[in-house]
């Protein structure tokens, strides 16, 4: 009894092992199965996110496929496909901003430059697998704001808008004042407007001059550390208004004297569009255009 006994034990336990072996294959498979389709699901989402990234990119929509990258690399980090379609992104899109740069598409080229800066510190972990470095788009984006200012400037100049220009000089100035070709781009930019300011003056044309010398003067103040480097100063462009004024003033006087009123409103008024706070000329223009109303009434 007692080896018959022994036997149906060891049986027994002969049994449950084999289903216990058993058990954990089944279960070893089924973790496996799982895994795997785990590994299929990541994967067939990843290609989802870097296709639709590319699609973004091909609408030259850099920053959403930046995003869609970075989110699914924030998902899985330790994901060699993720940062690889990661990396081919950035790759990519820093392509674009040189090929825009090479076709003097200059800002085009500073707003791609410009992105990828903005949202390095998302992918500076693995910048070392990148062609290229941080000071490198940071240089590339200077470079090509300055370009895209000087095409800007030299337009703008051409037209006769010359507030316009200052406008774009400060701007850059004030982004990159040590700088030297924004610099000296800016003391060119206003040297050229004070000699359009001189070239209407000796034309005798004193409203033009006047209103560019008021230009100079009222954005004199900004040019902070230049005023050393200009040719002109304060004093120089205050003296030229006086000039203008007093004889487009004295112009409008002879007008007003010979009866030839609109004549002399037209004078006056042009003094007021580079000095609107001139009392004298507003009186003068209100008494003139008074008697041309009562002439008019008169007839």
């Amino acid at each position: 009894m007692t080896k018959d006994f022994q036997k149906r034990v060891i049986l027994s336990l002969g049994f449950f092992l084999l289903l216990f072996l058993s058990s954990c294959g089944w279960l070893r498979k089924e973790q496996v199965q799982k895994e795997q389709g785990q590994k299929e699901q990541t994967q067939k989402q990843t290609d989802d996110v870097y296709e639709q990234a590319q699609i973004e990119l091909e609408a030259g929509k850099f920053q959403k496929a930046i995003d869609l990258c970075k989110e699914i690399y924030q998902k899985y980090p330790q994901d060699p496909t993720v940062r690889s379609d990661y990396i081919k992104t950035l790759e990519s899109i820093k392509s674009s901003g040189d090929g825009a740069f090479e076709r003097n598409d200059f800002k085009l080229a500073g707003n791609i430059y410009e992105i990828l800066v903005r949202n390095w510190v998302h992918f500076s972990d693995f910048s070392q697998s990148l062609s290229f470095k941080k000071n490198f788009l940071e240089n590339k984006t200077k470079t090509s704001r300055c370009l895209f200012t000087e095409e800007q400037v030299s337009s703008h100049l051409k037209a006769g808008e010359f507030r316009k220009a200052i406008d774009i000089c400060k701007e850059i100035y004030q982004k990159y004042p040590q700088d030297s070709t924004v610099r000296s781009g800016y003391i060119k930019t206003l040297e050229s407007i004070k000699s359009s300011g001189d070239g209407a003056f000796k034309k005798s044309d004193f409203a033009l001059a006047g209103c560019v010398y008021g230009l100079l003067l009222k954005n004199y103040s900004s040019v902070g550390g230049l005023n050393g480097s200009l040719s002109f100063n304060r004093e120089g462009l205050t003296l030229r208004i006086g000039d203008c004024k007093k004889i487009l003033f004295e112009k409008g006087l002879e007008k007003y004297r010979s009866g030839n009123l609109n004549q002399a409103i037209s004078l006056w008024k042009s003094i007021l569009v580079f000095d609107p706070e001139n009392q004298e000329i507003k009186k003068a223009v209100d008494m003139a255009s008074l008697q041309s109303k009562n002439l008019q009434k008169a007839k």
